[in-house]
């Protein structure tokens, strides 16, 4: 058994990380963060948000968010986690208040079969009568098929593109940041990347700030960039298949 807190204020530390640069990069508040490093979960929303922060937090600094999460789920946190906006869930209401929603779809779905029937009915008399009903023997005359000039021809498939970006976590996971061209680029992901998963961007350029260098493999154009090195978080740039 390890300390939760002390494990992740010293990472932090140890790259000179302050409280509002990581808020700054996770969007985690920084009361949450001084929560986690003083373990003091019962200020935060409920377990599903203390999972999800840690496992964030953990993976942007370079550590292993599975170890983090199974020494938090040993201290015998409650499975029945709450909902994030309170309330009850569906399956949770009253078996009256369900019938009484069944009642009510039953008897709009009659009024609108009847309605429907009642429609039907007019529209019948009216052809009957020679009325509005009546079809137009215009109507049945077929339709000049389109001339072959105004059958569009369709446009060729885009072939695949060479620029595809790929990054890959081997063996422990990684926290990432992924812009298109630069810093102030839209951002296309953050997260972390569990070990032995990866993400593809159709991108000639994307600039990357990563938690973990050595457990990210980079591939760009169908071939492996050369391995990072480093203590994270590093910031990369790949265009047009190589590592800057």
């Amino acid at each position: 058994m390890f300390e939760i807190g002390n494990t992740l204020r010293e990472a932090r530390v140890r790259r000179k990380l302050t409280l509002q640069q990581v808020e700054e990069d996770t969007k985690i508040r920084v009361k949450y963060l001084q929560a986690m490093e003083n373990e003091d979960f019962d200020l935060m929303p409920g377990p599903a948000y203390v999972k999800g922060f840690l496992q964030t937090y953990a993976g942007y600094l370079g550590l292993d968010p599975s170890i983090i999460l199974d020494e938090y789920r040993s201290r015998g946190v409650s499975r029945q986690e709450h909902h994030a906006f309170g309330g009850s869930s569906v399956i949770g209401k009253p078996y009256s208040h369900r019938r009484r929603n069944t009642l009510a779809f039953i008897a709009v779905a009659c009024l609108l079969v009847l309605a429907v029937i009642y429609v039907l009915g007019l529209s019948s008399e009216d052809a009957d009568d020679g009325g509005p009903g009546t079809t137009d023997p215009a109507l049945l005359s077929p339709s000049p098929s389109p001339s072959r000039s105004a059958t569009k021809t369709p446009s060729p498939r885009p072939s695949v593109s060479q620029d595809l970006v790929k990054l890959a976590a081997a063996g422990a996971s990684c926290w990432l940041e992924v812009r298109r061209d630069d810093a102030q680029g839209p951002v296309l992901y953050r997260g972390t990347l569990a070990a032995g998963s990866s993400k593809q961007f159709r991108e000639k350029t994307v600039w990357l700030k990563i938690g973990n260098p050595g457990a990210l493999v980079v591939s760009a154009g169908g071939k492996q960039l050369p391995a990072l090195e480093g203590v994270g978080p590093l910031i990369v740039t790949v265009s047009d298949g190589e590592l800057l």
